[in-house]
């Protein structure tokens, strides 16, 4: 696991060997997580995606290098 991004409400996560498709975990300070996925930006998990926004303007914006790494990370 390595912490990607932080932000004041939640960290972006990656794990390696992690199951398809590819995604990155958000974890929120009070211990709920979801994961988004890479292409279509679908958030997965009991967390309102405005509790989030900040993470996923950046996963939004990294999508290219995020897709890359989960790649590598989970080959």
């Amino acid at each position: 696991m390595a912490t990607l991004q932080r932000f004041d409400s939640c960290r972006v996560l990656m794990y390696l060997d992690d199951h398809p498709p590819p995604h990155v975990h958000v974890k929120l300070r009070d211990g709920r997580d979801c994961t988004i996925d890479l292409e279509s930006f679908e958030i997965r998990g009991r967390v309102a995606e405005r509790e989030i926004r900040d993470a996923l303007a950046w996963i939004k914006t990294e999508k290219t290098n995020l897709l890359i790494e989960w790649r590598r990370s989970n080959p």
